[in-house]
């Protein structure tokens, strides 16, 4: 009896202050959940909270991206297995993986987990790097903190423009959600930045987007342009306008300090979406193409070049600029769609991209990316039914509850701890080989062939649960900033 009482008073707290943490209206988020997710979703919750509880490290405070990974790695020069001490990933924290982490406290009402990641990040950012600031695509986790910085992780002294830009979202979520403005001056910080990095001169001398950045080569990064990178650009700059257009009095000042101009962000807006329209949306297939580099225009196909630029630009400017987001959802399912087997059990999602763009007869599904196409799926139900075109809209909104059942299928079915997910579909043995798109990106592998739980996905897995799109303000989150 005392037992039963302890778990019933244990169970009463918990849910007493879930039912507090709503950021995103719950009939919205409701609206696109299962009965089952509707129930479990203070829980889903906790658990995300707690997975990355365990993926925080605990010699420097950031957050771990893999969990689980084998000691095995493929080298390239003598193409073949070596086998190391640890984990290959286990002691590695992907920047783009602390943004989607603090994003996720955030929703699970942490925010002072949100914080911390953040500060982190910005003491980061300003420490010189040579010749240049910013934050490298990766770090360990398992050195401490020198005094020069923390030390770069596997993809060595690379800094590129799209990891850095998503800690200004996360950044930018966190101002608007607690409304403080501690961050405003970090962010305008790293936008100062990128407006600095080289950018695209089009055929007619405009200039354009920004390029991916600076560090290891080849290649040389600042003659690459990846829309992807572009669009989280897009992004912060298009958040910061708002805070800076709704709320002048609060945000104006730190403009003025910093010596930067709404003028500036206007000007940024206004070459990315030249960059986006002249040279890189493709007519003909009706989508975005990966990007530009020395070679040209890079016609690859990704996924996120859809998910990211609806969510981002929004189905209303991309109308505007004449790019339909209706043939964008297309392309979408039609390139992208695959089926897989998870555990004995058929699961529906997203693959990276199609199979010209893999080049290999296999097909998965991206956790990450699958939870971020749900978000756009939500987004695009209620810009469908704001257009007259109600049937459409239901049948976006059926398809993001039935794919975001299936990831919720495949995370019980898995069965990791907190119900984390897994980075892909795939489970690949200790020597074997699954890459994302041709030749890039290997699926980590797991000790003994066990899966490997992914920060990205299981963070993504509590955005599509909450309907929350992290590219914009929208109008169906609780953002304390914008109350009067």
């Amino acid at each position: 009896m005392k037992n039963t009482i302890f778990y019933l008073t244990i169970f009463l707290f918990f849910t007493s202050l879930s039912y507090a943490v709503e950021p995103v209206d719950k009939n919205y988020r409701e609206s696109f959940s299962n009965e089952a997710l509707k129930e479990d979703y203070y829980k889903l919750q906790m658990r995300t909270a707690s997975f990355f509880d365990r993926q925080t490290s605990s010699v420097n405070g950031l957050i771990e991206s893999y969990r689980g990974t084998s000691n095995f790695s493929y080298d390239l020069f003598s193409h073949s297995f070596v086998v190391g001490k640890n984990g290959v990933l286990d002691a590695q924290a992907f920047t783009y993986d602390q943004a989607v982490a603090a994003l996720a406290y955030l929703l699970a009402g942490q925010n002072k987990k949100t914080e911390k990641i953040l500060r982190i990040c910005q003491r980061e950012f300003l420490a010189s790097k040579g010749d240049y600031i910013g934050l490298y695509n990766a770090y360990k986790t398992d050195v401490p903190r020198k005094r020069w910085g923390l030390t770069a992780g596997v993809d060595g002294n690379r800094v590129h423009l799209g990891p850095n830009m998503w800690v200004a979202m996360a950044a930018l979520q966190y101002t608007a959600i607690t409304g403080k403005t501690d961050f405003v001056p970090f962010v305008i910080d790293m936008l100062k930045w990128a407006e600095n990095i080289k950018h695209y001169t089009l055929s007619d001398g405009q200039k354009g987007a920004a390029s991916m950045g600076y560090g290891w080569q080849p290649p040389d990064w600042s003659k690459v342009y990846s829309t992807e990178n572009v669009i989280d650009h897009y992004a912060v700059l298009k958040m910061i306008k708002k805070l800076y257009v709704t709320k002048p009095k609060d945000i104006k000042p730190y403009f003025e300090k910093a010596g930067y101009e709404i003028e500036d962000v206007d000007e940024e807006l206004e070459n990315i979406e030249r960059w986006l329209v002249r040279l890189i949306y493709d007519k003909k297939k009706g989508t975005f193409n990966m990007g530009y580099n020395p070679n040209g225009v890079d016609k690859t196909d990704a996924l996120d070049t859809v998910s990211w630029a609806i969510n981002a630009i929004t189905p209303e400017r991309l109308k505007e600029l004449n790019i339909d987001p209706f043939e964008l959802m297309k392309f979408a399912d039609y390139n992208y769609y695959v089926t897989d087997i998870v555990e004995k059990t058929e699961i529906s999602g997203y693959d990276f991209t199609n199979q010209q763009g893999r080049r290999k007869n296999y097909r998965m599904i991206w956790f990450e990316g699958t939870c971020f196409h749900i978000t756009t799926f939500q987004l695009m139900s209620r810009y469908a039914e704001s257009t007259g075109n109600h049937e459409l809209a239901e049948i976006y909104r059926q398809k993001a509850v039935s794919i975001l059942t299936d990831v919720q299928k495949a995370s019980e079915k898995i069965n990791m701890v907190d119900k984390a997910l897994p980075y892909t579909s795939k489970n690949p043995g200790e020597k074997q080989i699954f890459t994302t798109f041709a030749n890039e990106w290997e699926i980590p592998r797991g000790k003994n062939g066990t899966w490997v739980a992914s920060s990205s996905s299981t963070g993504w897995y509590l955005m599509a649960a909450s309907a929350f799109n992290p590219f914009d303000f929208d109008s169906s989150v609780n953002y304390k900033i914008f109350d009067d």
